[in-house]
Parts: structure tokens; C-alpha cells; sequence
């Protein structure tokens, strides 16, 4: 890995792997972490993907919320022997959940009130903020809780780009106190014997829900948003420590795209994000480039005496070369294309950063020979 990419590495406990899907997000991640490991450092990669590439890549037959210590004879079957150690988990969004409102309830009997409210066994995903909140306080969880010297983290598919910045204040604020409040007064108003008065007294959009829901459900829910009476300021102050822990100086955001033109444009909006956050990343990864040694016209004046030389010789295969040679002045536009927008791309970057380019690889990661062979075109 270049002298850069391993100084991050060295200097930070958290690095969060950030991008659009589909772009190479957890390739990067484990290849950080396995580098990391090798280093030295006890090192955990957690995962958002639900995917089995990770878990296939570092030789365990799964991952889940448990962290499970990567074998010795994983890293002797690819060659290598790490000074460190290497650890991987999964994100189960449920539990992770489950647990923190175990942490945060005021009393068990609080905490079992909601984990057994139906509603909430429903709906928690949604609750969560789906996967990002999760991420990150399973990121917070994991930081104040265990002793690892580095953890990477790949963050969940998005459509909307750094969702996760925003989840733990979504989540605030969903159980913002006055909002709980204003939820369940008209069920409080009308106690059990009657809601003719909370039809009279409650908003619009209470009558719509009560009429397409009726009494019962409303009561229901009423009792699940009660059940988070006074826990509000518990999440808020959860928030807060996340949101700081990600701008901390000892976090680090590594950026991941493809060089395709829609991969590029989101990329352009996460860098801007983080920048304005005021966590710009520390290196931007392109993966799976189209390579070639040389500009697509210095290839094209050099090979053209050779090519004709070796089908006057042998005429007989003048077919195949023919193909041969369409098929590498196509993979040098291909890769002369990919450089044009990267350069355009690191040309409208208002901070340097340092890039790194991941060829397309002559097959898929899948154990980890081929993610040491990513780490070393890092």
C-alpha cells in the first residue's frame, strides 16, 4: 500500500468507507482492515452489506452482530503471516437496536415494556432510521466498548448520499418529547371509556389515522410511543457523542467510486457533503479502472508496424489479429475515457487528496489472495 494510504491507517482508530452502491465500498473496507492487520494493529472490519462477499473473503462461513476472529490458517493459506489481528462482523439492525434500548431504558421493566410492545417489534428498522442509524451506534458501541486499535467500517447502501451523518438526529428527533406528547394526548384526553372526545379535540391527521386504524390500534400505539416516555433525552445525548465521534480527529473518511460517469457525480455530492461537515476524506479510491500502459494514440502508432509485420507472416491468422488488435485499441479508450474523468473529477476537488486506482481485476474478490492483490495496487 502506498506510504499515504498506510500513514492513515496508522494515525486513526475509525476509518469509514463511504460511497454509492455498488462501487467496491466493502472490497475497500476488508482490504484496509487485512493491510491494518498485517501492520500490527488489532483490527476489526464491520459490514453493512448483507452480501456474503466479506464473509467469503476473510474465510468464515458468516458474519453476524458477534465479532468473530479471522483463523490463522486463513492467513497461511494466502501466504501471508499478520502481526496483528484481524476481526470481522455483520450489522444485525434488529439487535443492535434491542441492545441500545436496553442500555438507555431508565429500568429493565422500562426496556421490556418496549421490546415486547408489537409495534416495536415491527417496526423497529424503521425506527432505527434503518440501517445507518444502527451503523453508527453499532460504530459508538464498538469505539467506547472494546480494545481495538482500528475499525473500518462499510457503510449501508444509501440513495441519499451520507444518510448516516443524519440518522442519530432523525432518530432524536423522532422521540422528541413534545412529539410523543402530541401523539398520545388525544388518547390520554379520552382515557378508555369513550373517544368521542378525542374526535372533537385532536388534529386532522389524528381522526385520519384513528378512522383508517380505529380505537384499539390507537391505543396500542399510544401505549408504544408512552413507552419512550423520558428516554428522549438518553437518545439525544447518544447523537451528540456519534456526530462527534465522526468529526473527531481520530475518524477518517475514505471515499470509494467507480469511474463511470453517474459513480463519479455521486461521489462529487459525498465529498461536498463531508466537506461542508467538515470531515473531508482522507483518499478517494477509484475502483475497478480500465488499465492500460500507454495513451490510446501512443499505443495505436506503435503497435501498427508490429501488427502489420506479424500478418504479413503469417496471413493465416490474420482474423484473430485483427480482433486482437480491435479488442486493445477498445481497452485503451476504455481506460483513456476512465483517466479523462478522474483527472476532471480530482481537477474540481477544492482540497487535495491523495487518489488510488483499483484495476478491474481478472476476477471477482472472493478469499484473501485477491484482496491482497487489491491492497497492492493501494
Amino acid at each position: 500500500m502506498s506510504a499515504r494510504l498506510l500513514e492513515l491507517i496508522d494515525r486513526r482508530r475509525i476509518v469509514i468507507c463511504v460511497g454509492s452502491g455498488g462501487v467496491g465500498k466493502t472490497t475497500a473496507a476488508a482490504t484496509v482492515a487485512l493491510q491494518a492487520a498485517i501492520a500490527g494493529r488489532k483490527t476489526l472490519v464491520l459490514t453493512i452489506d448483507p452480501a456474503r462477499r466479506l464473509a467469503d473473503s476473510l474465510g468464515l462461513v458468516e458474519l453476524d452482530n458477534t465479532e468473530k476472529r479471522i483463523a490463522d490458517d486463513v492467513f497461511a493459506a494466502a501466504g501471508v503471516r499478520p502481526r496483528g489481528e484481524l476481526w470481522g462482523m455483520m450489522l444485525d439492525v434488529k439487535r443492535t437496536f434491542d441492545e441500545l434500548i436496553r442500555r438507555i431504558s431508565p429500568s429493565d421493566e422500562a426496556a421490556e415494556k418496549i421490546l415486547s410492545n408489537h409495534y416495536y417489534q415491527n417496526l423497529s428498522d424503521a425506527l432505527a432510521g434503518s440501517q445507518e442509524y444502527m451503523a453508527m451506534e453499532k460504530l459508538h458501541e464498538l469505539q467506547a466498548e472494546r480494545d481495538y486499535d482500528l475499525i473500518v467500517v462499510d457503510t449501508p447502501p444509501t440513495k441519499h448520499a451520507l444518510d448516516f451523518l443524519e440518522a442519530p438526529n432523525r432518530m432524536a428527533d423522532f422521540l422528541d418529547g413534545k412529539v410523543i406528547q402530541w401523539f398520545i394526548k388525544p388518547y390520554l384526553m379520552a382515557g378508555r371509556m369513550s373517544f368521542a372526545f378525542a374526535q372533537r379535540s385532536a388534529s386532522i391527521v389524528f381522526k385520519m389515522l384513528e378512522r383508517a386504524t380505529g380505537y384499539q390500534a390507537m391505543a396500542d400505539l399510544a401505549d408504544f410511543f408512552l413507552a419512550f416516555d423520558g428516554m428522549y433525552d438518553g437518545f439525544k445525548e447518544r447523537a451528540g457523542q456519534v456526530k462527534r465521534l465522526l468529526g473527531s480527529a481520530d475518524t477518517a473518511f475514505l471515499l470509494v467510486s467507480s469511474p463511470n460517469r453517474a459513480s463519479i457525480e455521486e461521489a462529487t455530492t459525498f465529498f461536498s457533503r463531508l466537506t461542508r461537515e467538515k470531515m473531508t476524506p482522507r483518499a478517494i479510491i477509484f475502483n475497478r479502472v480500465h488499465a492500460w500502459p500507454y495513451a490510446a494514440d501512443q499505443w495505436a502508432e506503435g503497435a501498427r508496424g508490429a501488427v502489420e509485420k506479424v500478418m504479413r507472416r503469417f496471413p493465416q491468422y490474420a482474423p484473430a489479429i485483427d480482433a486482437l488488435v480491435s479488442n486493445a485499441a477498445e481497452m485503451a479508450s476504455l481506460a483513456s475515457a476512465d483517466e479523462g474523468r478522474i483527472a476532471d473529477f480530482v481537477a474540481r476537488l477544492k482540497s487535495p487528496v491523495p487518489v488510488f486506482r483499483v484495476p478491474i481485476l481478472e476476477r471477482d474478490v472472493h478469499d484473501m489472495a485477491a484482496l491482497l492483490r487489491v491492497g497492492e495496487h493501494l
